[in-house]
């Protein structure tokens, strides 16, 4: 097959999301035609005889986001891409963006459109998104109604949705979606973590190690909360970095305020170097309030790191006592703490049996399975034909309004008014405008799609340019 996948962030960037995102592009490249569509230092295609290629779209910004240049000019070079590349499946990981863009061109041209759902659609601003993109304009001007709203355009455009888990797939049932779904867990490199050797809970040091990035939704003042009940044997290192300076000097001033000599802020690491800590944890504490489906838990597990943990979606659907310690939210830290010394003080050989259960537990989340499970879910959408999601009479109205003017416009527009009026108009509408091939293509892309990509269009201009300038003034 060829598979267009897009995603608003740059390789190495964007927590979960983003590695997720290049991640499963890479590994089908193995046996598949695959491009990445993709934020990067210049606009353009660059082809690879093995592994993935990628169509970069310049971008400007050096923190975890990049805002991407998706000026006219740019969004005609895409789609001029992906005609010539013709993609049987193009699949978007973030709804807007390149991801909108990419969804416009494969209605446009009734090629099939997945999206993988990495939030809670309902709860979409707290997920940290808004946070790593610290611009202070974008972020006063969303709101939950907006926020909803596009996600509902964007959602009634989609082919069919890729949930992380069924927790998932209820909250996007809930959001309102009634299409198809497809419930395909997130994937790790296994073999990374197979090679780590389980702690040694004998030790009289504890290690205790959380990683991901620092932020409220993360909730590391908890884990610090934690600590503080904790003996003094007792290791945390935080590992990440933060989404915002203020959440990292309220975690610092906390330990002065408790003189917690016993944490270490480790800050942002290699991907690779992510193994080598695991293996020296005995325990992953969690405590954070979303997690669709967190790859560090995934990762600890794997590494045989059993993992004591907040109830939320991933803890919910992979934590129990065989690996670990699931509590409820409302649970208090010295009850956490409880579980987290009940587990390092277990008899030596127990402990280890709950390594090993913890490795079994996320034994099929290997990326060949992940990438199998999700070449069977495009053949099945391949199978369906792609459908229209609003009236196309209506859309022609908008369309006409915004694609002509003088004369032409009101002569259209009266001809669409009169055909409505009289009987048998929605049948015999298009033949009687006699709508050029170009324009029955632009309207199978509902009005409001056009209107929410004209404002991305124009909010990335903007983004790309403010970014490039705060680039500049660091220098």
């Amino acid at each position: 097959m060829k598979i267009a996948f897009t995603s608003i962030f740059r390789p190495g960037l964007g927590g979960g999301a983003g590695r997720v995102a290049h991640e499963l592009a890479s590994h089908f490249a193995q046996e598949h035609d695959v491009v990445m569509i993709c934020p990067a230092e210049q606009t353009g295609y660059e082809k690879r005889a093995k592994g993935l290629s990628t169509f970069g779209i310049r971008s400007a910004g050096d923190d975890e986001f990049r805002m991407p240049d998706l000026s006219a000019r740019t969004v005609g070079e895409i789609f001029d891409f992906l005609v010539d590349y013709q993609p049987d499946i193009v699949h978007a990981h973030d709804p807007a963006l390149v991801g909108l863009i990419g969804q416009v061109w494969a209605r446009m041209n009734l090629v099939p459109f997945v999206h993988t759902a990495h939030i809670l659609p309902s709860k979409a601003l707290d997920f940290g998104t808004v946070e790593a993109i610290n611009i202070r304009l974008l972020k006063n001007s969303l709101s939950e109604s907006v926020i909803h709203s596009v996600l509902n355009n964007f959602y009634l455009n989609c082919d069919a949705l890729i949930a992380l888990n069924q927790s998932a797939l209820e909250s996007i049932r809930e959001f309102g979606f009634h299409g198809s779904i497809f419930v395909i867990p997130n994937g790790r490199d296994l073999k990374h973590y197979s090679r780590c050797k389980n702690a040694d809970n004998t030790l009289d040091q504890k290690i205790l190690v959380f990683i991901g990035f620092l932020n409220k939704r993360k909730n590391q003042a908890y884990l610090l909360k934690t600590l503080k009940e904790l003996p003094a044997n007792y290791v945390l290192q935080l590992i990440g970095k933060p989404l915002t300076p203020e959440y990292l000097k309220e975690l610092e001033e906390y330990c002065r305020e408790h003189s917690l000599k016993n944490v270490e802020f480790v800050g942002q690491i290699e991907h690779d170097q992510i193994p080598d800590y695991l293996e020296g944890a005995h325990v992953l504490p969690s405590a954070s309030k979303m997690e669709v489906q967190s790859l560090v838990v995934i990762e600890a597990l794997a590494s045989g790191t059993p993992v004591v943990g907040l109830s939320n979606e991933t803890i919910d659907e992979l934590i129990n006592d065989e690996v670990g310690a699931w509590l409820a939210k409302d649970k208090e830290p010295v009850d956490f703490a409880k579980q987290i010394e009940r587990i390092c003080n277990l008899p030596a050989d127990e402990y280890q049996v709950m390594c090993q259960t913890a490795r079994k537990q996320v034994a099929h989340l290997d990326w060949s399975n992940i990438v199998y499970s999700t070449a069977e879910a495009y053949r099945e959408i391949l199978n369906t034909k792609p459908t229209r999601s609003e009236d196309e009479s209506d859309i022609l109205t908008s369309l006409v309004s915004f694609l002509t003017i003088g004369d032409v416009r009101d002569y259209l527009l009266n001809v669409i008014e009169e055909t409505r009026r009289s009987p048998g108009a929605e049948s015999s509408l298009l033949p009687r405008v006699k709508v050029p091939s170009f324009i029955k293509q632009w309207i199978r892309v509902p009005s409001s799609t056009w209107l929410i990509s004209g404002v991305t269009i124009l909010v990335s201009m903007f983004g790309y340019l403010f970014m490039q300038g705060r680039g500049k003034k660091k220098k």
